[in-house]
């Protein structure tokens, strides 16, 4: 197979992905590796790790050569979490990594995220960066004599290190004596071989479902089906809550015990308001996307933070954290970042701050969200087949792309946005439907968006 000489075509949303062995080959993965690597001084290291899939693990091999070949040493996570992989970036005082993953978005591609020494994802101008490195190959490679070669070192026990951490930021002795049943949802992927020991670890039940490997297919995980059977559970078990992580394990989705999802809205108020560290960094400032709701904005303000809107470009949030020494971030994918932690969203940390919140209040998540204010929406079902359900989300994105709508993916939900206008499309838990809700300042938008977004999904098949 010759090179391919123009690595554009595998650059989306800031990223470089595409489907392995078909446009993304070990050739490339090898390639880029190389260019990383001379980015970073020989004899220094860089993290690696990828989720369960093989062709995220064969891509892998392939990039871990090329930076061997550089002079610089491999820390190897082998299966991880993309959040463990930036938690040991800082642990170990490492140059970066890389972490490669099918994720949810590109449930049918392989991506590669770098990452800086803060654990922070490069941003889309550093990719471009490597793309033109790539594109001028093999200009920009540092190449070493073979007894330089770079190392692959092994670091078993960066898992435990990682629990333990966790563990010391939320009142583990509380939420202990709490007696709480969670179901949680590992959706295929390594977060199966952390979650579990980690609520086991703060004394919380647990019914973990979906902790083994499973080949790829092109449903997106979690899927409607496993996130319909995580909530079935929770309601059966009568646990306190449920959750289904992305397969990266940086955001979950949560529903309450009645098995309704709670949005990121809620979420995002339910931290500010109820979150002790956040409360006593008044008047820090909260940093989230423009496509944020006014009422949730407003009930930010009110609280006493003033709000920075920034757009949700890979690794930008995690920069203007530390730019604004802001107390607080969230970005309309599910993530949620706390500084006091880390710059970057992690799922289980999310998890142990919701559950430390039910305990400190002494109340279920669906009570302690009822009260937020919500803003005026347009709001419409509409009936699909049970035949396309569970692959309505790609066919989602891929309607989306072709009617040239900016989007963000939270898992369950596609967010259109538009020129002042939001349009979220959810998979409904209890039915064969979608439910679009649109918000705007101007109604008539709302609804004009409303009525040719219905029209173009009811076609679909």
């Amino acid at each position: 197979m010759s090179r391919i000489q123009n690595l554009d075509h595998l650059y989306k949303n800031g990223r470089i992905i595409g489907k392995a062995n078909y446009i993304f080959t070990p050739e490339i993965a090898s390639s880029i590796g190389a260019i990383h690597g001379s980015m970073v001084n020989t004899d220094e290291t860089v993290v690696i790790g990828r989720d369960y899939h093989n062709d995220s693990r064969m891509l892998k091999r392939a990039y871990t050569s090329g930076v061997m070949s550089t002079g610089v040493s491999v820390l190897n996570l082998s299966d991880c979490t993309y959040p463990l992989l930036q938690f040991t970036i800082r642990r170990f005082g490492a140059s970066g990594g890389s972490y490669f993953s099918g994720g949810h978005l590109y449930s049918e591609d392989v991506g590669v995220r770098f990452v800086d020494a803060g654990g922070i994802e490069f941003s889309p101008l550093d990719i471009k960066k490597i793309i033109e490195s790539y594109n001028s190959y093999p200009k920009q490679i540092r190449r070493v004599e073979p007894r330089r070669i770079g190392q692959i070192i092994a670091i078993p026990q960066t898992q435990d290190v990682y629990i333990k951490s966790l563990e010391q930021f939320v009142d583990k002795k509380s939420i202990s004596s709490a007696n709480l049943k969670i179901v949680v949802d590992c959706s295929f992927g390594p977060t199966g071989k952390i979650t579990p020991l980690l609520v086991n670890e703060i004394g919380v039940e647990i019914i973990a479902l979906n902790t083994h490997y499973r080949e790829r297919s092109d449903v997106p995980v979690p899927s409607i089906n496993t996130i319909k059977n995580t909530a079935e559970i929770v309601k059966a078990s009568q646990s306190h809550l449920g959750v289904c992580f992305d397969v990266d394990g940086s955001r979950i989705l949560v529903v309450d015990e009645n098995g309704l999802e709670i949005n990121y809205e809620d979420l995002f108020m339910l931290f500010v308001a109820y979150d002790k560290k956040i409360q006593n960094s008044k008047p820090s400032t909260i940093i989230t996307t423009p496509s944020i709701s006014p009422v949730v904005k407003e009930f930010i303000e009110d609280s006493g933070f003033p709000v920075k809107l920034i757009q949700n470009d890979p690794g930008e949030i995690s920069r203007q954290i530390r730019e604004e020494r802001a107390c607080f971030a969230a970005a309309d994918t599910l993530k949620y970042y706390f500084p006091s932690y880390a710059p970057f969203s992690d799922g289980n940390f999310i998890l142990l701050k919701i559950l430390e919140i039910m305990t400190e209040q002494k109340d279920l998540i669906s009570s302690l969200t009822r009260g937020f204010p919500k803003g005026i929406k347009v709001n419409r079902s509409i009936p699909v087949s049970d035949k396309i359900v569970e692959t309505i989300h790609n066919r989602l994105i891929d309607f989306a792309e072709e009617h040239g709508f900016k989007y963000q993916d939270i898992i369950n939900e596609l967010k259109i946005i538009g020129d002042g206008v939001y349009v979220n499309i959810k998979v409904a838990l209890n039915r064969n439907a979608l439910i679009l809700s649109a918000e705007s300042e101007d109604k008539t938008k709302s609804d004009e968006i409303m009525k040719e977004l219905s029209k173009i999904i009811s076609k679909l098949k």
